[in-house]
């Protein structure tokens, strides 16, 4: 089963990495959980400041660049691997918003 990692590594929106205000985070009623999305949020915005995405793999991979090149307390990088490693059920594209829609719960 794919997770919120892979989504946001391999999801392209005009053949560039997706932005931080371009995914959300849904339960599997269609309804958007604003904490899970505000965390993936600041999630993909350090990865864009500080990580190059070509390098990175695994979900280890990007917690590890992220402890050596942001000075973000070990708390934050364990929460920041929770939302990475939840299980993906659905994903929803949003054309004419430019959204991708996570959705992290069943219905």
């Amino acid at each position: 089963m794919l997770n919120v990692f892979d989504i946001v590594k391999l999801t392209k929106i005009n053949h560039k990495e997706i932005d931080s205000n371009q995914i959300v985070v849904t339960d599997g009623n269609g309804k958007p959980n604003a904490v899970l999305t505000e965390l993936l949020n600041d999630v993909v915005s350090n990865m864009q400041l500080f990580v190059n995405m070509t390098e990175i793999y695994a979900v280890d991979d990007l917690l590890q660049a992220l402890s050596a090149h942001t000075p973000l307390p070990a708390d934050v990088l364990d929460e920041y691997e929770k939302i990475l490693r939840e299980p993906i059920y659905e994903i929803n594209f949003v054309p004419k918003r430019g959204q991708v829609e996570v959705v992290v719960g069943e219905g």
